[in-house]
């Protein structure tokens, strides 16, 4: 098969090697309308690969690299198995560890990888055969916008930081959507990935299951969400203590339903920063619930995946956790949505839509993405390998590497901050 290049992604390229930022912006000017769309994936992709390569292993990263940083020559894949259920980065990190590839490497290959997927994702859905997207005009404005907007969700800095949860999130969507649009196969392979990166997404796979053999109709998203979340006490305290399974159901319980994950943050920064996310998931669900269009398989899949998070609303981190994966969902499908006028019922509506677009693309980069990692940004630079040529990460080095430690706790804080 031939691939489709759009004239300005030869610049593109050649800019991402320069200036990665202009090379970025001219990515989405570089998307066809028809192809798949791999080399500006591509690029976008590599801009996340070049910023991370200098991320600082703060919070759960830096655990991971204590884990991996252990192993040695003497190390066994069966030492690795023994200890973990998901043992996906651990198994990664052993490999690096025996090809002298510094750990560095891993938060930006993984960021690289989700960025590309979760793109990928989104072009997923729209290669799946409705109605609402035969024989209809896609303008580049749109494909842009819309483009931009899959890619600005993506918290990309908060999800390196939680490597396996964020990569077996992109790794069980890219999964779904792979299931309806265009490979069982490779859907098969990224859902054993997603589980063997982080066990949570068994939650995921259970309720995608589900969709295959259950039909919910939209008009019943809102209730059951609502009964789901009144259930959740007596559901969790019933069924978590009979899972057996590798210790997992008492795993559960003592982290996530009675321990410290249960809780709901005090501290204003993170409640304000959960409220616009949590405003930004409901306008799009207020959206997706209007539309007219729907999307085979993908829409079953999406009915009976949101009100199944509100099962854990009794854990403030496990529904938040699944809550994430269905906004990543649902910006997906709005996103559909607008790029095929499909459901659109007047142009006043298709206005408000790409109004909201444009404030969550902005809320999410700006907000979400900048403001609350300002910390890692400041601690790693990494506001410069922006416009820098990636040409001067050459030197970078694991001695440079080593210089993060120094600044931070055993809890992962820098500690200029703690």
């Amino acid at each position: 098969m031939t691939m489709r290049m759009n004239k300005l992604m030869p610049l593109s390229l050649a800019m991402s090697m320069t200036i990665p930022l202009g090379g970025l912006v001219l990515s989405f000017f570089s998307l066809d309308k028809k192809g798949m769309n791999r080399l500006p994936f591509f690029v976008m992709s590599m801009f996340y690969f070049f910023l991370l390569i200098k991320i600082p292993p703060l919070g759960d990263l830096y655990r991971r690299y204590l884990e991996i940083s252990a192993y040695g020559p003497g190390t066994r894949f069966s030492d690795i198995a023994g200890v973990h259920t998901d043992v996906l980065l651990y198994v990664n990190g052993w490999i690096f560890q025996l090809l002298k590839i510094p750990f560095f490497f891993i938060p930006a290959f993984y960021g690289g990888v989700m960025c590309y997927l979760l793109l990928a994702s989104f072009r997923n859905v729209t290669l799946i055969k409705n109605p609402g997207n035969e024989n209809r005009t896609v303008s580049s404005g749109r494909l842009a916008l819309t483009y931009f907007t899959v890619f600005s969700t993506l918290n990309i800095l908060n999800l390196v930081l939680g490597i396996r949860y964020g990569t077996s999130l992109v790794f069980m969507i890219y999964a779904v959507t792979c299931y309806y649009s265009r490979s069982k196969l490779r859907c098969g392979g990224f859902l054993a990935l997603s589980i063997m990166m982080h066990f949570s997404m068994m939650f995921v796979l259970l309720a995608f299951l589900a969709s295959i053999v259950v039909k919910v109709e939209k008009k019943y998203v809102l209730p059951l969400s609502i009964f789901f979340w009144l259930l959740s006490a007596v559901a969790l305290r019933s069924i978590l203590p009979s899972i057996a399974f590798m210790g997992i159901g008492d795993y559960a319980m003592g982290g996530y339903v009675d321990g410290s994950f249960s809780a709901t943050p005090n501290d204003s920064n993170t409640i304000a920063v959960a409220f616009i996310t949590r405003v930004l998931g409901l306008v799009s669900l207020v959206f997706y619930l209007l539309s007219k269009s729907e999307v085979k398989g993908f829409d079953r899949f999406l009915n009976i995946f949101i009100p199944c998070c509100f099962i854990m609303s009794i854990s403030y981190t496990a529904m938040g956790r699944y809550l994430n994966v269905a906004q990543y969902l649902l910006a997906i499908r709005i996103c559909y949505v607008y790029l095929f006028s499909a459901g659109l019922n007047s142009a006043r509506f298709r206005i408000l839509l790409r109004n909201f677009l444009v404030v969550f693309a902005l809320l999410s980069l700006l907000v979400i993405n900048i403001y609350t990692q300002r910390r890692t940004l400041s601690m790693g630079g990494l506001w410069s390998y922006a416009w820098t040529s990636p040409v001067f990460l050459l030197s970078y080095s694991e001695k440079d590497f080593d210089k993060y430690l120094n600044d931070i706790d055993y809890d992962g804080y820098w500690i200029k901050h703690r």
